[in-house]
């Protein structure tokens, strides 16, 4: 009887733990088969750029721009219709757990790191795209070269690291109102985007 009764109190005890845990279980393609903190809790953290790799390619009116990006997590080299230019580069975006994400963009001189080429802050919002329960889609309103880009994908959100997908084809036609003359657009982008977490005292 006690070895009975044993049996179904761990039985419960299972139970209730795979239940509590059951919303803390990553819920994108790599995230780690079970996490103890939640995605509100994962996503809600400072982070900042490790690497991107990727291409934009916009057609307007029938003229092509091909631009592809390479950050190695130090530089940045974007190539636009086969010219290479390069900057040192740094991304942070700290995503508060209010719905607020403040964003920031450098680019220094690659030979003088101390000579701040282009730089932009922004303070917007961020939410979870699609359905509450998978939050596998995040809108995030950032600054600089991710400006055009609201809704990101989401392959894994772990503790320490978070990797966006960038992954779509756009088309649409723009009338002139003064001339009445149509241009149509076409734009695809495929960018692999991953951060890192800010540990409270990396920057000391």
């Amino acid at each position: 009887m006690k070895i009975n009764t044993s049996a179904r109190l761990l039985t419960i005890m299972i139970v209730g733990v795979s239940f509590v845990l059951s919303g803390c279980f990553g819920r994108g393609e790599e995230d780690p088969w079970m996490s103890l903190h939640t995605r509100d809790a994962r996503i809600a953290q400072n982070w900042q750029l490790s690497k991107m790799t990727g291409t934009v390619v916009n057609t307007i009116g029938g003229l092509t721009t091909n631009i592809s990006y390479n950050y190695d997590g130090t530089n940045i080299f974007i190539t636009t219709n086969g010219a290479t230019v390069s900057y040192g580069y740094a991304f942070e975006m700290n995503v508060s757990d209010k719905g607020t994400v403040t964003s920031k963009e450098t680019f220094t001189d690659p030979a003088n790191p101390n000579t701040v080429v282009i730089t932009s802050t922004k303070t917007s919002y961020w939410f979870w795209a699609n359905d509450v329960k998978n939050k596998t889609t995040i809108n995030l309103d950032l600054t600089g070269t991710f400006q055009p880009y609201p809704a990101y994908d989401i392959p894994r959100l772990a503790w320490n690291d978070l990797a966006l997908l960038l992954d779509y084809t756009d088309n649409y036609q723009q009338i002139d109102p003064v001339t009445g003359v149509t241009t149509s657009t076409n734009t695809t982008v495929n960018l692999n985007i991953e951060f890192e977490v800010i540990l409270p005292d990396s920057k000391n």
